[in-house]
């Protein structure tokens, strides 16, 4: 009767793990969509200049909230989840830490923006997301993370985007000051986190502030790589967009960041299929090598076939899709479209590799895999921007994305996980043989897409005949038994860019 009666609890553990894990999930997909909506309503509101000055700001203080977070989130979890320090002492001095960057950081943006974006428009939102920063040292989203109360963080997930998108559709017009929208910005920051720091104080641990320069000293040294790596991802994400702002203005920068803002959007879903497999991968890592290499070819042959086709249908479609979402001023939009959306396939199958490293325990080789990434979005960038305007800004990103997929591959091999590339050639091999057929057609895009993906599914079927059953065996939904690796811990641990879920983009 002992071991049965000790092991309902640990059952119940994990089944609620599992639950949140869902939770968790469901949270970003209707986040994402909120968010989108909004900027679709901006985009057919606004003059292309004034929203590439949104789209400017926004990514901005993405960036921003990555370094602010300094990986300090990451720590907290760790540390409380491990027993290494109490919630009362980290509740108090992770503000502090995170305070410290904010004070340096939102200043910054502001002068940033002065001596690059040169716009008014630009500058005016930047002065209110830039103020929004300021309070996100007191959301504590950690907290609650490692406490496993994941339904708080959705929420406040909700609320935000949802006070954004309301106050978006209420007063913005062509011809509200465009200040507005970093003051709905902050409104929106302010709603969450009233929210979060009511439910802390009410729910969990008091709110309190304490300063201890050992502490924040010891706190910043662990946390330094974490946030290395969450800022490079961004950096990979937002340098092309700051770079054509600078060379080539907002009005380029709105066709840009539309193009980018759905483009993002299908990320999400490469770190949710990641997150799901990461579990299974990580238990054969260690227990079952010869199964680990069978499921983690598997896995990219089907996510190339995958991320491949639904690249290749959004970049058949990109000039009628993005007139409809986003209205007819920006079919200039598609042509970067068309390009960035490859980033979808790449970062699918760069997954493989650098969540191998996590699991593995090498964040250090993950992080030198996302520094290579921002190097050649820099380079990629200052060369192409100025000969291919949009073109260029999303050849580098894409670039960029390829690059982290290599140095990754390259580390992954040397950990002695070898990734096998061979199996994700041929989908992309087909799509790209597609694409450049349709450049010669004059069917109109909607049939280019429908011809181009009835090909593209009947080689697929051709060349892998279990696609399905395998997608479909990948594609479970997480169940008790993952809870032995995703604990709370290992949640934030194993995908830092997963925060990027709080902001607006």
């Amino acid at each position: 009767m002992g071991p049965a009666t000790s092991s309902q609890p640990d059952a119940g553990l994990k089944r609620k793990l599992a639950r949140d894990l869902g939770l968790l999930w469901m949270g970003q997909v209707l986040t994402k969509g909120i968010v989108f909506l909004a900027f679709a309503i901006l985009a057919r509101r606004l003059m292309p200049s004034a929203y590439g000055a949104v789209e400017y700001a926004i990514g901005l203080g993405a960036l921003a909230a990555l370094a602010i977070d300094g990986g300090l989130g990451s720590v907290g979890v760790r540390r409380l989840t491990q027993k290494l320090d109490s919630a009362e002492t980290l509740v108090a001095t992770i503000p502090v830490a995170q305070l410290c960057l904010a004070a340096i950081i939102a200043p910054g943006m502001i002068l940033f923006a002065i001596a690059f974006a040169k716009d008014a428009n630009a500058l005016g939102i930047v002065y209110g997301v830039a103020a929004s920063v300021l309070l996100l040292p007191w959301k504590q989203d950690w907290l609650f993370q490692a406490l496993g109360r994941m339904e708080h963080i959705v929420t406040a997930q909700v609320i935000r985007v949802g006070v954004f998108a309301v106050g978006i559709m209420l007063l913005i017009h062509d011809d509200t000051p465009l200040v507005a929208v970093g003051l709905i910005e902050f409104a929106s920051v302010a709603s969450a986190t009233v929210y979060m720091m009511v439910a802390q104080h009410v729910l969990l641990v008091p709110i309190a502030i304490r300063f201890s320069f050992a502490k924040l000293r010891a706190l910043a040294r662990e946390g330094v790589p974490i946030g290395l790596g969450a800022i490079c991802w961004a950096m990979t994400q937002y340098a092309p967009m700051f770079m054509l702002a600078t060379m080539m203005g907002m009005t380029q920068t709105a066709y840009f960041g539309a193009a980018h803002r759905l483009g993002v959007s299908l990320v999400v879903f490469s770190w949710i299929y990641h997150f799901n497999l990461f579990p299974v991968i990580s238990r054969k890592l260690k227990d079952e090598p010869k199964a680990f290499a069978a499921l983690t070819r598997t896995s990219i042959r089907a996510t190339a076939w995958a991320g491949s086709g639904i690249a290749l249908a959004l970049a058949l479609a990109a000039e009628p899709l993005l007139g409809l979402l986003f209205g007819p001023r920006f079919a200039a939009a598609a042509p970067p479209f068309s390009i960035l959306v490859w980033t979808f396939p790449l970062t699918l199958l760069s997954g493989h590799p650098r969540w191998i490293l996590v699991a593995a325990g090498r964040a250090g080789d993950m992080l030198v895999a996302q520094v290579a990434g921002v190097i050649v979005a820099v380079a990629a960038g200052w060369l192409l921007i100025p000969l291919a305007g949009t073109r260029g800004a999303a050849m580098a990103m894409t670039l960029a994305c390829a690059a982290v997929w290599g140095v990754a591959q390259i580390y992954a091999r040397r950990a002695g996980r070898d990734v096998p590339v061979a199996p994700a050639l041929p989908p992309l091999i087909v799509a790209a043989i597609i694409v450049a057929g349709a450049q010669w057609a004059v069917l109109g895009a909607w049939m280019e897409c429908a011809i181009g993906c009835v090909i593209f599914a009947a080689a697929a079927f051709a060349f892998d005949r279990t696609l399905i059953a395998d997608l479909r065996n990948i594609l479970r939904r997480p169940t008790a038994e993952d809870a032995d690796v995703l604990s709370p811990a290992s949640i934030i641990d194993a995908e830092q860019q997963a925060r990027e879920a709080n902001s607006l983009t």
